[in-house]
């Protein structure tokens, strides 16, 4: 019951999210969502997106190019069904609260952005739990990643260059998130952060 009532609260949370982007304590008690920096709501029509109805279906088909790099539509599936498995593997991390398994799936930047004081201070503002201070990467693992990032799927991704990628769930058919920003390294794909 507890673990159906955490989920309950983690898609309500992603929902609300995907709508606002912030958290505020309200006068009547009630919050907004977390502002989880590392989650994006896609508004831009892109039109090199394959999942749109008049994107062509061969495998040969250039579903994105940048300064020189074409994507076609083969790499595009390829890379999906890569991605919707790592979606698969972080969502048994956040089932069993595997601190030391998500380490492995982070790029440097994700790890130092996220165990930035400053950083963990502004999100620490926009936790819907008043008085929680998150101090290290840890923290932000188990009161913000964990309950905002429970059974996700991939519907589509994005590539954003030709090694990242956002892997995008629809929350309804006009709200697209991108649940996880990947790179493909040579570890792998890893989540890494929105601006670098």
């Amino acid at each position: 019951m507890k673990q159906l009532f955490i989920g309950l609260c983690a898609v309500l949370l992603l929902l609300a999210v995907s709508c606002t982007g912030t958290a505020k304590p309200q006068p009547d008690g009630s919050f907004t969502p977390v502002d989880d920096p590392s989650m994006i709501v896609i508004t831009e029509n892109n039109d090199t997106r394959p999942g749109d109805s008049n994107a062509r279906t061969d495998e040969t088909s250039i579903v994105a190019r940048f300064e020189g790099v074409t994507i076609t539509r083969a790499t595009y599936d390829a890379a999906k069904t890569e991605i919707q498995l790592v979606v698969e593997e972080l969502n048994r991390i956040t089932l069993s609260r595997d601190y030391t398994k998500w380490l492995t799936y982070l790029s440097d930047e994700y790890i130092e952005t996220y165990s930035d004081p400053e950083t963990l201070q502004r999100v620490s503002a926009s936790l819907p739990i008043r008085g929680v201070q998150l101090k290290s990467l840890r923290d932000y693992f188990f009161f913000v990643f964990v309950p905002s990032r429970q059974n996700m799927r991939v519907d589509d991704i994005q590539f954003v260059s030709p090694t990242r990628v956002y892997a995008i769930m629809e929350i309804s058919p006009t709200q697209p998130v991108a649940i996880y920003i990947l790179e493909r390294t040579e570890n792998g794909w890893q989540i890494v952060v929105k601006n670098q």
